[in-house]
Parts: C-alpha cells; structure tokens; sequence
C-alpha cells in the first residue's frame, strides 16, 4: 500500500468511526440512521461489521450493553490517536528521543474486509450475518494466520484488530470494576486514610447514579 493508499484507508477508517461513536451512543431510532449514513458513503467500514467483530471478540459476560459501551470506547480512543507521537522522557534529557508507532487503523480496516470475505467465501453470508460461534472461529483462525501471541500489548502495538480491542477492553479501569465487582478505580490514588475501606460493590454504586 503506497502513502496515498494509506492516508484515505484510514480517513476512511475514522470517518466510519465517527459513525460507529453517534450510533453507539445514540437512541436506537437515531442509531438506525446513523448506521444508515454511513452504508450510504460507502465507507471501508460500515457499524454491522465492526459490532459484529466486537460481539464475537468481547467477552460474553459483558453482554449487549457492555459491548456498546466497550466499542465506543475503542472508535473513540482510535479517532483521539496520534500516529508517531513523541513519547514522555526525562526533561532535560540526553536520551534520544523515542516516537510512537504509526495509526493502526489502516492495517486494521484491511483485517477486517477480510475476514467480511472470507466469510462470504467459506459461509455464503457476511460477517456480521453469521451465527457468533463461526464468526469467533473465523476470527481465531486468522489470529492463527497473523501469530498474535498469547500476550496482550499495548493497543496501538497490537499487530492484529482483534488483539487491539482486546488490549484496550482490558486496559480500561471500567473492565477491572466489572472483574472484581466493586468500584475499585484503578487509576485513582487513594490516600492512606482510605487505605482500609474495601470499595463500595458495583452493583450498589450504579444503582445510586
């Protein structure tokens, strides 16, 4: 793929996602016509495929709404990145600096198209039409094909879309709220006065907003 080939696969890419976000945030009328717009531009990416993805990849435990919820988190998080940032280092320091890796949602939106035509190849439907137990198969056998490895990096390194959703469902503090079933705020410092209050449960929070 040459520069030129790659800039419009990813304005494509975040086009669509700004779709995805105002259709999984909004009421399901206001929904349908999002998704609506969005098959009408013809874009590389289109809301089933990518919710079907997501349905397939997440968890099951999460459920519907978790699933909304975690995909919005993604699209936004992919429309928010810099591609080849500076990274933190020292101030005033002699270490060279060290930059970012490049957007990966072009490599990704690519994945994805495949695996929607390997699944009418193989199954004579779409991706996002078939049954969640083939499309997780379909989805494991192409991580087999990319060797993803057993770990989870960072999601901008994720060489394979189904890796990077995965990394950034587990790196939310939302996802360790719903591990442990308490609200526990991962990244929040807690001060030692309330070192020896165990968090309040999830359930009883969410029940009070």
């Amino acid at each position: 793929m040459n520069e030129g080939q790659d800039r419009n696969s990813r304005r494509k890419f975040l086009k669509t996602s700004g779709a995805v976000v105002a259709a999984v945030a909004a009421p399901a009328g206001a929904a349908a016509k999002a998704a609506q717009e969005s098959q009408a531009l013809n874009l590389s990416l289109e809301l089933p495929l990518l919710h079907a993805f997501a349905e397939a990849v997440l968890p099951e435990a999460i459920g519907a709404d978790g699933v909304r919820d975690a995909l919005r988190d993604f699209v936004t998080w992919l429309n928010g990145f810099e591609p080849v940032a500076e990274l933190p280092h020292p101030y005033l320091s002699s270490v060279e600096v060290q930059y970012g890796p490049p957007h990966p949602a072009p490599r990704w939106a690519s994945q994805l198209q495949a695996l929607d035509l390997l699944a009418t190849k193989e199954h004579g439907a779409p991706f996002a039409e078939l049954p969640v137990a083939t499309r997780r198969e379909l989805v494991a056998a192409d991580l087999e094909r990319h060797d993803a490895g057993p770990d989870l990096p960072r999601p901008a390194y994720a060489g394979h879309v189904a890796v990077g959703l995965l990394a950034r469902f587990y790196s939310r503090p939302r996802t360790a709220d719903l591990a442990y079933g308490a609200r526990i705020n991962a990244r929040a410092c807690r001060d030692l006065a309330s070192g020896s209050t165990m968090p309040e449960p999830l359930a009883t929070t969410e029940a009070q907003n």
